[in-house]
């Protein structure tokens, strides 16, 4: 077993899936879930706990990533549930997440902090692994599925939402989609050496675009489509694909000094 599914809102579990098994890191114990893909055992991380109760800046995120890869993963497709800056971007979109703007404030984001005694830098120039992401594209389009590319996923602290005038400057900055999960959990996976992507699952137009209020809306439901059609491009590479880690940078991301 070396591919992984991370689930956020709306994505708490999967068909076929057997667990939770426990599994203890120096960070943390993190409780993690298989699923079947055709004969290919899967392993599913349902970031927020199997019945979401840890919020978003609370996860214990150097936990979980360790915990993929004491079990062995190499390959791993992040779901993250997001609000959409760009009005041809709407609800039940999927979005192929290409770079980051970085807007959390109190979270560990490093396995590099210094307890070790090593000073190391990661490479962030293709945070998101080149192979999976061209993957996706590719099956998506094989399969006649409507998707957004390039995507610039904004990480914002949570637990609020954001405010308008926040979403004016982050279009401004280039941002795409904003979401509350997708950061330091790319990071810590490059630091690892594991091929990470990260698919955005669009459930509402953030604050101020349509003037909704967004604690009225149902997210799960408005990505329940979005989950299905992911996941149906991801067990579909994760059946017919042979994954290799000669054809990008992510196991050779850091360096160390």
């Amino acid at each position: 077993m070396n591919k992984a599914i991370i689930g956020g809102t709306g994505v708490g579990s999967l068909p076929n899936t057997s667990g939770p098994y426990t599994m203890r890191t120096k960070y943390g114990e993190v409780e993690t879930y298989r699923c079947l893909i055709g004969t290919e055992e899967v392993l599913f991380l349902p970031r927020h706990g199997s019945h979401h109760t840890t919020p978003p800046h609370a996860i214990n995120y150097r936990a979980q990533m360790t915990a993929l890869k004491m079990e062995g993963i190499s390959y791993a497709y992040a779901l993250a549930t997001s609000g959409s800056m760009e009005s041809s971007i709407t609800e039940g979109s999927l979005v192929v997440i290409e770079d980051f703007l970085d807007f959390t404030t109190s979270r560990i984001k490093t396995f590099f902090d210094g307890s070790d005694q090593r000073v190391a830098h990661t490479d962030m120039s293709d945070p998101y692994c080149r192979t999976l992401r061209d993957l996706f594209v590719q099956t998506a389009k094989q399969q006649g599925v409507g998707i957004h590319t390039g995507g610039v996923y904004v990480c914002t602290e949570g637990p609020r939402f954001e405010g308008k005038a926040e979403i004016a400057m982050l279009q401004k900055m280039g941002g795409t989609l904003v979401g509350m999960t997708g950061i330091p959990e790319v990071f810590l996976a490059k630091e690892l050496g594991i091929c990470y992507a990260a698919i955005g699952l669009i459930s509402n137009m953030a604050c101020g675009i349509r003037g909704e209020n967004l604690a009225q809306i149902d997210h799960g439901k408005r990505v329940a489509e979005a989950k299905e059609t992911a996941m149906h491009i991801i067990s579909h590479i994760f059946r017919s694909q042979e994954l290799t880690q000669e054809r990008c940078d992510c196991s050779k991301a850091v360096l160390y000094l």
